[in-house]
């Protein structure tokens, strides 16, 4: 990030709703304990999930890579009574600071998948249809996914997809010029969604860059 970027951030984290306790020492413990935490979800980002979850007001949810379980928590809060979520990882040796940190929040009717999305989706086991989706899973299987939330959403759901600027790659013409380069793969998820006849959208160019759809028929 420039510094013009980090200071915004923290101006926008500082004038936002905060953070709960759990979701503050999740975030710690998900730096301190894995090999990867830059993948989780920042103040910011965490929030708006939780915005946009409590104005949808779902009663069933299905996330697509749960890491640590933070942005779990976050969709959560707009729950419907009795609403649930179903999440889908890779990674199994998570669980335990998932487990531990749903418990904390009062997480109830969570369904954990392990393995890897894109088997799961053509399993046939998971059952919609769901009133919000959230994508932050591999990239090499997004165009997939969003199908597969299309097909499983209800008319006026939501669906949301993360990294969708990837880094300003999408902008870069060499790296664009090459099919499988993540770039490439993402550019064409994009023009994929804004297409998409079932689709409204808009790409917000924040962090890094999340697409926003309402399914419309």
């Amino acid at each position: 990030m420039s510094h013009f970027e980090d200071a915004t951030n923290e101006y926008s984290t500082f004038h936002s709703s905060k953070e709960s306790e759990v979701l503050e020492r999740l975030r710690r413990a998900t730096w301190l304990g894995t090999t990867k935490p830059q993948m989780l979800s920042d103040p910011i980002q965490g929030r708006f999930l939780a915005m946009v979850s409590g104005l949808t007001k779902p009663k069933k949810i299905l996330e697509f890579g749960t890491f640590t379980g933070y942005s779990t928590i976050c969709l959560a809060e707009g729950l419907q009574e009795g609403g649930t979520i179903d999440t889908l990882e890779i990674n199994d040796e998570l669980e335990h600071i998932q487990d531990l940190y749903w418990k904390e929040a009062g997480l109830k009717n969570v369904t954990r998948y392990i393995g890897h999305a894109h088997e799961i989706i053509g399993s046939g086991a998971l059952k919609g249809p769901y009133d919000l989706i959230w994508i932050d899973a591999d990239k090499e299987h997004q165009i997939d996914y969003v199908d597969f939330a299309v097909e499983n959403l209800n008319v006026g759901g939501c669906l949301m997809v993360d990294n969708v600027i990837w880094g300003g790659a999408v902008l870069d013409e060499e790296k664009l010029a090459k099919p499988t380069s993540g770039g490439s793969r993402i550019h064409r998820l994009n023009q994929h969604i804004r297409n998409h006849p079932q689709l409204k959208n808009v790409l917000i160019p924040v962090w890094d860059g999340i697409q926003v759809a309402r399914k419309i028929s």
